[in-house]
């Protein structure tokens, strides 16, 4: 197989189409990304000769490579050319004058990068807690603390884990060591993380002792969350920079808390936060309460004591269904004006008994007679032609 057919190219192209060939073959062989290190060597010597003009003139006229001419009699590789090939050896290869670092060149390509170089983040992402809060809570006011572990940086080691250390005399201090391997006509230096220091570039002479060489320290804090009269549902109370520290963030993460309703609350089953300032509830009248109008009492009120002797008692007068009546400071308390207050809306329903119904047709309908019979409806029928009377089977 010829070195054009290694790369997929006609024996006419470029340099520049012969290097793009190569390029894209070498995002796929490339050992890093789980190809075949003799595949990947391959395709980089077909590169190498064939971008190289006198090596690429070699290869067409006598089908050979530099390595190949050195063994079949040409002086020094090339005919005319230099001892050894090139001044110092080959490119790239040691002591020679264009090494590079592979590195350098897949560096960006595979996504590689020193450790050491790494950007830290700003801050990690907040930690989110819920707790849920009565409306009493909510309307009043309320204070607690919630007790979090955390690890911080030893400051007594700089979170190094040392007492006293030294550089690494296996990297000098870089955190990396450089290995040289030859592959061709070049020398690929590969850089990894010193194994002597785990990449930190320094060693551990004595452990810190407050700490146990982890750089870190186990810590109990406590945050105190303050609920303002009025706060609304579903508020967030923010802790900035309470969580553990880490190494590749330069600041602690948040805590996040969510001041949530509390569902086993009964009072959050009779009053509905309609505005942060706002309460509804909703109350179902007989049908004799709709019609004379009646005092009702309404517990669970946060702002009353909620057993059966108290509460919150509003009069209301003849009401309909779908009525909706307003008191006004009656609402949640307005967060950051002392004696203020939202209002408290009623919605009304009413529901009949069956008692009511036979009481009402038998003795209330009577009456009403005179005053109602002329805002009927009128009949646009005659008589006979009218059905049955309507068989009531449900009601609400």
């Amino acid at each position: 197989m010829s070195l054009y057919d290694v790369l997929g190219v006609p024996k006419t192209s470029s340099s520049t189409e012969i290097r793009k060939a190569y390029l894209k073959l070498a995002r796929q062989h490339h050992p890093d990304k789980g190809g075949d290190a003799e595949k990947f060597k391959e395709i980089t010597r077909a590169n190498d000769i064939l971008t190289d003009e006198k090596r690429r003139q070699l290869y067409d006229q006598h089908g050979i490579t530099d390595e190949q001419a050195v063994n079949q009699g040409f002086p020094g590789g090339f005919p005319g050319g230099f001892p050894g090939g090139f001044p110092g050896g080959f490119p790239g290869g040691p002591g020679g004058p264009f090494q590079f670092n592979m590195n350098d060149l897949f560096g960006n390509m595979f996504g590689q990068r020193n450790h050491n170089t790494m950007r830290k983040g700003r801050k990690p992402p907040p930690i989110q807690q819920s707790i849920a809060i009565t409306l009493e809570q909510f309307y009043l006011g309320h204070q607690f603390d919630v007790q979090i572990n955390r690890q911080g940086f030893c400051k007594e080691c700089s979170h190094t884990g040392a007492k006293s250390k030294e550089i690494c005399k296996r990297c000098g201090g870089q955190g990396h060591i450089t290995q040289i391997s030859q592959m061709g006509p070049f020398a690929m230096h590969t850089k990894g993380p010193c194994t002597e220091c785990q990449g930190k570039g320094e060693r551990i002479i004595e452990m810190c002792k407050p700490c146990s060489g982890s750089g870190f320290i186990n810590e109990t804090k406590s945050l105190t969350v303050k609920i303002q009269p009025g706060t609304a549902c579903n508020e967030v109370v923010q802790f900035p920079e309470v969580c553990s520290d880490h190494i590749e963030f330069e600041q602690a993460g948040d805590v996040h808390i969510t001041l949530q309703p509390d569902p086993n609350d009964k009072a959050f089953t009779v009053f509905r936060r309609i505005s942060k300032e706002d309460l509804e509830t909703t109350v179902v009248l007989s049908l004799a309460e709709s019609l004379m109008g009646c005092v009702v009492q309404l517990q669970s009120h946060p702002g009353y004591a909620d057993d059966e002797k108290d509460g919150l008692f509003v009069h209301l007068p003849p009401s309909f269904y779908g009525d909706r009546y307003q008191l006004k400071g009656f609402g949640m308390p307005v967060q950051g004006s002392i004696g203020k207050y939202g209002d408290l809306f009623i919605m009304i329903e009413i529901k009949v008994s069956t008692e009511e119904r036979l009481l009402y047709a038998s003795k209330g309908r009577g009456p009403l007679m005179a005053e109602f019979q002329s805002r009927i409806r009128p009949m646009k029928c005659d008589a006979d032609v009218v059905q049955m009377e309507a068989e009531l089977v449900a009601t609400k």
